[in-house]
């Protein structure tokens, strides 16, 4: 047994939304991964792609055909007109620099380097064609248009020009560009990663024999299948049990691998409360949320990480997450469509204690219509798809009430994330 203990020191009760607006400024977001230009396809750039070079480098020929001056063969009473074929520039190769002169023509292939002096690039399709001598054979330009055929140095992108904005879904075309621009990784927003750690004695991972008084961790197999279905990442660090120590370096090494750890159990008002004793002298505050089940809370920092702090029954753990962390990661993993479905439901004769604070209640909706889920007990789990909002009241829910809800079976996201 545990000899530390804790000061609990009451506190005014804190509003769901003041307890979302402390998480969201706890700043949980995904950090930038610099990832392979072949492997950004479907990421989101989380950086300007800015050219450091001019593209193209060089002025360069659009077409098979003939450089020349557009003076020697522009207007009718030039054409048609014949010019020496002094050279040939191919893509790739050229050893020298090209100079076309007046009445002179250099052969050219697509992509190759214009030579100086050449304003135009006449198609091979409207001349005598190619020629196999040069210096010594002449080609016949039979007619020209507009076109000058000439793809000039930085048309599309000048050395400073940003050519693939951040915020960007990387396509297929985007990563050519990134080629041609000579970069082989680049940084892509990353799905955030979320580590999850279970606290309890009576904890076991799931799968293994249970003794007399264990239980398994199911709020870890919970919240895990909804984190990856969110699009995170997640680390999922074993069950701790009680042990201020062991939860300490459970936390550390959730905070080396994580952009926000949640945690369940271990911050209620006891005086064996793992979490809270183990989060002593860090930036995390404990707090009691008006909202029914789902009191105690918490969040904050360690060592730099953001952390919330969940308690371990397994309804009001389910109910803390849908409230507090889930919204904040369907954020960060830029996820939209994992938001879930909010509707209107009626709620037909039932009855509610009176309760001064909200209840965020399991139900099950058929239709129209929802029952509630009294149950806080893992069974509960078993049949809630929904969960509805009851706002304080001085007396009795009764027939017939409509009341907000979100569907917990109403998630469109293909995306998911993975164990990591």
């Amino acid at each position: 047994m545990m000899s530390t203990t804790v000061d609990i020191v009451p506190a005014p009760l804190r509003t769901v939304d003041q307890h979302r607006c402390a998480i969201g400024k706890l700043g949980i977001t995904a950090k930038a991964r610099s990832v392979p230009i072949g492997d950004a396809v479907g990421a989101v750039l989380a950086e300007d792609v800015v050219a450091d070079r001019a593209l193209p480098a060089f002025d360069n020929s659009a077409v098979d055909g003939f450089a020349v001056r557009a003076a020697d063969v522009v207007g009718p009473e030039r054409l048609p007109v014949r010019l020496l074929v002094s050279a040939c520039s191919v893509a790739g190769r050229q050893p020298a620099p090209l100079h076309v002169r007046s009445g002179e023509s250099v052969q050219v292939m697509t992509g190759a380097v214009v030579p100086l002096g050449a304003d135009m690039v006449v198609p091979v399709e409207v001349t005598s064609g190619f020629v196999e001598t040069f210096g010594v054979e002449e080609v016949t330009i039979h007619s020209v248009d507009s076109r000058s055929n000439v793809r000039s140095r930085a048309s599309d992108f000048e050395v400073g020009d940003v050519a693939v904005r951040a915020g960007t879904v990387v396509t297929p075309a985007q990563v050519g560009v990134l080629a041609a621009l000579g970069r082989t990784r680049v940084l892509v927003e990353s799905a955030p990663v979320v580590a999850v750690l279970s606290t309890g004695s009576e904890i076991r991972a799931v799968g293994t024999e249970l003794e007399r008084g264990e239980c398994h961790d199911v709020n870890s197999a919970m919240l895990v299948a909804d984190l990856l279905r969110c699009g995170a990442d997640v680390h999922l660090e074993p069950a701790v049990a009680d042990d201020v120590n062991a939860c300490r370096a459970a936390l550390a090494r959730c905070a080396e691998v994580a952009d926000v750890i949640v945690t369940t159990g271990g911050i209620s008002a006891g005086t064996e409360e793992v979490i809270r004793l183990a989060l002593r002298g860090h930036d995390v505050e404990f707090v009691s949320v008006a909202v029914k089940p789902g009191k105690p809370q918490a969040c904050g920092k360690v060592e730099g990480t953001p952390i919330v702090c969940l308690p371990g029954n397994p309804v009001s753990a389910l109910v803390s997450y849908e409230l507090f962390v889930r919204p904040v990661i369907v954020a960060a993993s830029r996820n939209p469509q994992a938001d879930r479905t909010m509707r209107t439901v009626r709620v037909d004769g039932e009855t509610v204690p009176a309760s001064p604070i909200p209840r965020v209640m399991l139900g099950v909706v058929d239709g129209e219509s929802a029952a509630i889920i009294r149950s806080h007990s893992v069974g509960a789990l078993a049949h809630a798809n929904c969960v509805i909002v009851i706002p304080p009241s001085d007396g009795g829910l009764g027939p017939p009430g409509e009341y907000p809800a979100w569907m917990l079976d109403s998630v469109a996201s293909t995306r998911r994330g993975t164990c990591i």
